[in-house]
């Protein structure tokens, strides 16, 4: 059944430094993606030839700078704002001056450093918002901004290096596991922020393919709910005009490799005796209408499909 569809913690946690909702944005799905990334490019790194003292160290401390923006996120996660502990924050500092050293490859590889630049621009981009957020948000408050569909130069760079003619060449190659990698964690700290943004912003729920009973609900998301959270399940039905809002329990969590997804599940607690009535009507429904298009199914290809 497809449905607009947001999950979010019932009671955020609100009693440490910063406003957070208590999701794993790195399940195992997210944890692998990055890992195959990271050790791709690493591989590709190790089998540069020219100038590879040079690009090497270089390729090293995107990944660090990166891995801190993914770092951060995960303790904002937790209720924690990296700011307010002095060696990490000196870290999240340190990152930064990092990605700023890629001006060493302007003169010795000028062509590279064209690359190196526009990823730059784009981690640099997610660093200045993270920070943003971080200065401004407070224990109750969290400072989020609307998530906009923005294209970055390097993205548009690095389509070609699929194609066979790049496939085994290892600086290119380096250069397209690197942009992997930053946009990796680019993408969980978008995911976090439009938590926070759909909290408010129910226009801009989205549209999910669920399985469904009277009962609960599985859906894919690149994230992992937390179990013992209570959660409130928003779902619209579009064909009846329809909203309802449910007390939810996590069930389990799976992983779905060829989806780079997880597959959470959920009870329902039914406050409203109308809400499980109406949800075990369009479940019925559903299953009538399906069966009625397997029987026609069925009964065309009788008639017709040995002609």
């Amino acid at each position: 059944m497809s449905v607009k569809l947001f999950v979010t913690p019932t009671a955020p946690i609100v009693d440490m430094d910063i406003h957070a909702l208590g999701i794993d944005y790195f399940p195992n799905s997210v944890n692998k993606k990055i890992r195959q990334n990271h050790q791709r490019l690493l591989h590709w790194v190790n089998h540069i030839q020219e100038q590879k003292e040079i690009l090497q160290p270089v390729f090293l401390q995107v990944i660090d700078s990166a891995e801190m923006l993914g770092e951060a996120v995960k303790q904002v996660s937790l209720g924690k704002n990296p700011l307010l502990d002095e060696a990490f924050a000196k870290k999240i500092m340190s990152s930064l001056k990092m990605i700023g050293r890629i001006k060493s490859l302007e003169e010795p590889a000028p062509k590279t450093f064209q690359y190196f630049s526009e990823v730059e621009k784009k981690l640099t981009h997610f660093y200045r918002l993270l920070l943003l957020s971080l200065h401004k948000s407070t224990p109750k408050t969290y400072h989020y901004f609307e998530p906009v569909t923005q294209t970055f130069k390097i993205d548009e760079m690095t389509k070609k290096f699929s194609q066979p003619a790049f496939q085994k060449i290892p600086l290119v190659q380096s250069i397209n596991y690197m942009h992997k990698l930053v946009d990796d964690f680019c993408t969980v700290f978008q995911e976090m922020n439009q938590d926070y943004y759909l909290r408010e912003h129910p226009e801009a729920w989205r549209v999910h393919d669920v399985t469904i009973s009277a009962g609960g609900f599985s859906a894919l998301f690149p994230k992992r709910y937390l179990p013992g959270k209570q959660l409130t399940t928003y779902m619209y039905f579009q064909n009846h005009g329809r909203a309802m809002n449910v007390h939810t329990t996590f069930a389990r969590c799976q992983t779905k490799p060829d989806k780079m997804s997880e597959l959470n599940a959920f009870y329902f607690e039914f406050p409203e005796p109308q809400d499980q009535q109406f949800l075990e009507l369009e479940i019925e429904r559903l299953q009538i209408e399906k069966t009625v298009e397997h029987c026609m199914t069925s009964q065309w290809l009788a008639n017709f499909g040995g002609r």
